[in-house]
């Protein structure tokens, strides 16, 4: 939802003077307005002002931290813009307006901040059965604005083939009323435990000069260890389901990083340069007896001998590294592109960051045999209008080099077309995304995985693993007209999808790639800080095998 802009109403005497702020009026509104509430009927007309009457509304304070200018400033346009931006991003606010509202004789700018509050307590999940009835499903609850205060503290449980699990988060905007942001994450499974702990001054500003983060975690688990059937555990090259074993592993680990400010403050690309250190203990425990996911026992001990992904990845490692990151100040606000409705902030701009150190035994780390190497990871991202919609690409790399033993590399390209066509409330939708990766000397814990909850709705569970990827999908969808009981918007969309995965010695390409068609509901709360679209999704394998299949899922690119 977007609010009317006010235009200024009084022209200022030319005094020579910058224009500055003057008085910044805070206008916070309910999730329903008055008029909402009293012309709605029966059941819609009790929801809402059971949720008017539930929700604890946002705190001015809270949102004052978040203001980027204050009364005296030099008035500068693009600081409202920016200011409407990060209040958005909050993700409890529905509808989001900065603006001046009048400009007096003195030269002062008066500036009003309208904002609507959104149902805070929000919710995600995702379900999917494989054909022999086993169930994935996890369900999570999240108050993002616990008591106003724009606290979130949320949990979650789930279950897949093999365990059990819940969790615990907690995250802390401005703690102690400073830049500082705090989270703390709590898990137990069936085997093991996660628990985290960060702490970070993000850039809540473009012009914000340094930003530092810190994280420090423990996690223990019976991690899958996903296999070649062309190596020694596997049986036949041309197999096409996914082999894995379950390894127990425990990994602790800290990551340090501080990040400057290179460009000066103003209108143009926003550079930061800096340094960090990431060190990582990591032990891994195959056994000589562990059932595969083929139902066979083998001893999988040779993965910790020789030159093996684990025996190089299992120890100490220690990486310091330079830091690069920019971005730049072009933005565009859509609807309907990766949301169901609400106004979207989608930068029109080269977002890139990069990271280069060494890590070798010269600075203490045993892994990688303890020789000398060097590790770098890059994310570049970039949406531009293309064809009347947005086409969006984006790029994600790591890799270690040295010598052939410690040489590995693990690279992602994604790129996506979206366009809405029609009425504004209730357009037509295409959407097409597709998918490549490739990587060499893989831990078996980072293959690329395509299954039932992720890439193809008629796999298996992790029905496809290797160090070769390819995956893609075309829908059209139609978003209806009608906001059903003033909480929800849902249309309904039409797909055909396929892909495979596959490692590189096995005796499979391309060519035997997956295809399904299918199709469902797409459904994206209204009045929610939670705007993630909700696919529900039926489908059907192209060759037979499989349909019809169920998966209800609220995350991803598709």
């Amino acid at each position: 939802m977007v609010l009317a802009t006010p235009v200024a109403a009084t022209d200022p005497v030319d005094t020579g003077a910058p224009l500055r702020v003057g008085r910044i009026t805070l206008e916070i509104m309910d999730i329903y307005s008055s008029t909402e509430v009293a012309t709605a009927r029966g059941l819609e007309k009790f929801v809402r002002r059971t949720m008017n009457g539930l929700h604890v509304e946002t705190r001015e304070a809270v949102l004052r931290r978040e203001l980027l200018f204050a009364e005296g400033d030099i008035y500068d346009p693009e600081a409202l813009v920016e200011t409407e931006r990060n209040l958005r991003r909050l993700g409890i606010l529905n509808g989001v307006v900065v603006s001046a509202a009048d400009t007096t004789a003195d030269g002062t700018v008066d500036v009003v901040v309208r904002t609507r509050d959104s149902w805070s307590l929000s919710t995600s999940l995702a379900f999917a059965m494989a054909s022999d009835g086993k169930a994935r499903w996890n369900v999570n609850f999240a108050e993002t604005n616990f008591l106003g205060s724009a606290i979130t503290v949320g949990s979650g449980l789930g279950q897949d083939e093999d365990r059990t699990y819940w969790k615990l988060w907690y995250r802390k905007r401005r703690l102690f009323r400073t830049a500082l942001w705090l989270g703390v994450d709590f898990s137990e499974h069936g085997d093991g435990h996660y628990y985290g702990l960060t702490l970070a001054q993000p850039f809540h500003a473009l012009d914000d000069p340094w930003g530092f983060h810190v994280q420090a975690w423990d996690h223990e688990t019976d991690g899958r260890i996903y296999l070649s059937h062309a190596g020694p555990a596997g049986v036949d090259p041309a197999e096409a389901a996914s082999l894995y074993g379950r390894v127990p592993r425990q990994q602790s680990g800290v990551l340090l990083s501080v990040l400057r400010r290179l460009s000066a403050p103003g209108r143009g690309r926003v550079w930061r340069a800096g340094i960090g250190l990431r060190y990582l203990d990591t032990s891994y425990d195959p056994g000589a007896v562990e059932e595969l996911s083929d139902d066979r026992w083998v001893d999988l001990r040779w993965l910790d001998d020789g030159d093996e992904p684990l025996a190089r990845d299992a120890g100490r490692e220690v990486h310091p590294h330079l830091a690069l990151s920019t971005e730049g100040r072009s933005w565009t606000e859509r609807r309907f592109v990766m949301q169901y409705g609400p106004v979207e902030d989608i930068p029109l701009h080269v977002e890139g960051s990069l990271t280069v150190g060494p890590s070798g035994g010269a600075f203490g780390s045993t892994t990688n045999f303890g020789r000398s190497a060097w590790r770098g990871e890059a994310d570049v991202s970039w949406w531009r209008p293309a064809g009347g919609g947005l086409l969006l690409l984006n790029l994600n790399g790591r890799g270690t080099t040295g010598d052939r033993a410690v040489r590995r590399h693990a690279a992602t390209a994604l790129a996506g077309w979206v366009r809405a066509v029609g009425e504004a409330d209730a357009p037509w939708l295409t959407r097409v995304f597709v998918e490549g990766a490739h990587g060499s000397r893989l831990n078996g814990a980072s293959a690329f995985v395509l299954g039932l909850d992720r890439g193809l709705r008629t796999l298996d569970f992790d029905g496809m693993a290797g160090d070769r990827l390819v995956r893609w999908n075309v829908e059209q969808g139609k978003v209806t007209r009608r906001e059903y009981f003033g909480l929800v918007r849902a249309g309904v969309a039409a797909f055909y999808s396929g892909g495979c995965a596959w490692w590189d010695d096995e005796d499979r390409d391309l060519s035997d790639a997956r295809h399904e068609i299918g199709g469902g509901l797409r459904l994206g709360p209204t009045r929610s800080g939670n705007a993630l679209t909700t696919r529900l999704d039926v489908s059907w394998a192209l060759d037979g095998s499989r349909g019809p299949v169920f998966t209800a899922v609220s995350r991803g690119h598709f």
